[in-house]
């Protein structure tokens, strides 16, 4: 089997307002998750003390509490506002450079907690690429299986899987 990779082939305007839809709600999730989890630690913070001690406490103590508070929400906000602006550049990569079709054999399959993924073999000797696919077509393609797959070169995702 002859393995073919087509390049920079343009994508089609369904696909790049699919994709831009797919991209905003990251950093609105990130924020709900993080108010969430620290009101939460507030409150099973403040179970967790003896009223003595609570009762103990001045004014500047509680100035420290929220400073600390809005420090580790700022930490966590900034991660996840690095990890948004990260996805965004490869998504602007892609949209520039278009989509990837290759031709080739699924040789690897393997399963994260976030995504499933299959490895292909590249057009280039001991080239291997590994893509994010839908689950779907993980549980569809096996090891051996001749593919077409058509995908996202920086974002490593699958736009479409078809049998050869």
């Amino acid at each position: 089997m002859q393995i073919r990779l087509q390049e920079n082939i343009p994508l089609t305007e369904e696909e790049i307002a699919q994709m831009e839809t797919a991209q905003k709600p990251f950093m609105r999730i990130a924020v709900i998750t993080l108010v969430a989890g620290m009101f939460f630690i507030g409150i099973i913070a403040a179970l967790a003390v003896e009223k003595e001690t609570l009762d103990n406490l001045k004014y500047y103590d509680y100035i420290a509490f929220t400073a600390i508070g809005l420090l580790m929400f700022s930490f966590c906000y900034c991660i996840a506002w690095l990890a948004d602006r990260y996805n965004k550049y490869n998504w602007k990569k892609d949209k520039l450079n278009g989509k990837n079709r290759l031709m080739s054999v699924v040789i690897g399959r393997d399963k994260t907690e976030h995504a499933e993924y299959l490895t292909f073999s590249g057009p280039f000797k001991n080239e291997k690429i590994r893509i994010e696919v839908k689950q779907e077509d993980y549980s569809r393609y096996k090891i051996g299986s001749k593919v077409i797959v058509t995908y996202l070169k920086f974002s490593k995702r699958a736009l479409d899987i078809a049998d050869f």
